[in-house]
């Protein structure tokens, strides 16, 4: 029995032994599998990073072909809007600087007193337009004189300044009517006065007819600053009617303003005494009266005063007056001068 019992212990043992040694197979073949599928997965991450690097490299370029984008350089080319700079070329409107205003158009006909200087000498005859000689007096146009409407205008006498080319220069003989030099109490200018605005107006189409306003030259009217004040002359004018200037009155009469010349002075008639000229006499000056200034009047003239409220003038003793006479004096009266042609 013993025997027995020894032999299956034996056999007991054995049949442990194998089994051990199929558990160790088992666990070494496991082994081998879970080394097998780490080295697998061990050697995988390697791969997939290099598929991501070769993604974004080609991902990369369409991106850097959006540096296209940096086409915002066009927006930037608001050059276009620098297109405001033919506003700079505002250099056409720099004429406006040069004030061309003041630049008299081809029409009208610029006069330079002629001879060698000096007075007038008038020769107290009254000659016809076509033969007049600088001096003479001739009768040219019509208008109301005596006062009596009844009878009709009477002709006008002028004076001859100057002569050019078949044009003579006309200076009422006696004043002709009382106007103001302008209507407002503003800074004025010849250009701009009202008294300007009658002579070419009421007074051209008045005065003339239709066959003599033919001849009646438009003159380029020089409006020179006051020569001692300095007050501006405004623009150059044209006109058909216009009135002496300071240095005009010093070219045809008596070179010094100040002198109290004779051939400076005017007379008026009924007409421009009833209109509210002044005349000269000695009831107003009392022992200041000189007979020789009686019935003469104060007339315009078209250069500027002593400022834009003032307008030059002539005094009833023959002095110019350079500097306060204000515009809107209604007792001054008013000598028109034109230029005449007598060959056409």
């Amino acid at each position: 029995m013993t025997d027995e019992k020894q032999t299956e212990a034996g056999a007991g043992r054995s049949r442990n032994g194998s089994r051990k040694r199929h558990v160790r197979i088992v666990f070494l073949i496991a082994a081998v599998l879970l080394t097998a599928v780490a080295a697998g997965c061990s050697r995988k991450p390697p791969e997939e990073p290099v598929k991501p690097t070769a993604v974004p490299a080609v991902e990369v370029l369409p991106e850097l072909t959006g540096m296209p984008e940096a086409a915002p350089t066009p927006e930037e080319t608001p050059t276009p809007e620098a297109t405001p700079m033919p506003e700079v070329t505002l250099t056409p409107e720099a004429p406006p600087a040069t004030e061309p205003a003041k630049v008299p158009s081809d029409t009208g006909t610029a006069f330079i007193p002629s001879g060698t200087g000096g007075r007038v000498t008038f020769t107290g005859m009254t000659v016809d337009v076509s033969a007049a000689r600088v001096g003479d007096t001739v009768r040219f146009g019509s208008y109301e004189q005596d006062n009596d409407t009844g009878n009709g205008a009477e002709a006008i006498e002028w004076y001859v300044l100057d002569k050019q080319d078949g044009n003579l220069l006309l200076l009422s003989r006696y004043a002709l009517d009382c106007k103001r030099y302008h209507e407002e109490h503003e800074d004025v200018t010849w250009e701009t006065c009202t008294l300007r605005d009658w002579l070419n107006g009421t007074f051209f189409t008045t005065a003339f007819g239709t066959e003599e306003q033919g001849c009646i030259v438009t003159t380029r009217v020089k409006n020179e600053d006051n020569p001692e004040w300095g007050t501006g002359g405004g623009n150059d004018t044209e006109d058909k009617v216009f009135l002496l200037s300071i240095r005009e009155t010093e070219r045809y009469f008596s070179s010094d303003s100040g002198v109290k010349d004779p051939a400076r002075r005017v007379k008026l008639t009924a007409y421009a005494k009833a209109q509210g000229g002044h005349s000269y006499c000695d009831a107003e000056h009392d022992s200041f009266y000189t007979p020789e200034y009686d019935g003469n009047g104060w007339w315009w003239l078209r250069s500027p005063g002593s400022d834009g409220l003032c307008a030059a003038g002539v005094g009833e003793t023959g002095t110019v007056w350079r500097g306060s006479n204000y515009i809107l004096c209604d007792n001054h009266v008013v000598r028109p001068a034109l230029w005449l042609n007598v060959e056409e």
